[in-house]
């Protein structure tokens, strides 16, 4: 009898199953029910953190060239900071609304600058 060898699953299909499966649930879950999708509980925590501190990393932008990879930063520490701000439900929403209208400015006012630093 042959033995079927498991085929180990990547890095991005690891991300994609946890992002598929987050998608999927209609409330908060706990961590213990990422084994539905084969991961144990200790790797659950070490991706939930790995997950959690990409998304509080200031946004880039990957461009793919035929040979080359340029990875571009399109919002800086600030813009990071704003963008936390937006999704904290303790800050009153009058505030909230202030501070999309200041990312959104400041996003604008980046691009501007980097594109006059282009021309010369």
């Amino acid at each position: 009898m042959e033995k079927k060898k498991s085929k180990r699953r990547t890095i991005e299909e690891r991300v994609e199953a946890i992002f598929k499966f987050i998608e999927e649930q209609n409330d908060f879950f706990p961590k213990s029910r990422l084994k539905e999708i084969g991961i144990n509980a200790k790797d659950g925590e070490k991706w939930l953190k790995l997950i959690e501190y990409i998304q509080n990393q200031p946004r880039i932008r990957i461009m793919q060239t035929e040979n080359n990879t340029f990875i571009e930063k399109i919002e800086g520490k600030y813009q990071a900071m704003m963008r936390k701000a937006l999704i904290d439900e303790k800050i009153p929403h009058k505030q909230r609304l202030q501070v999309i209208n200041d990312y959104i400015n400041s996003l604008f006012l980046r691009e501007k600058v980097e594109m006059e630093r282009i021309k010369g």
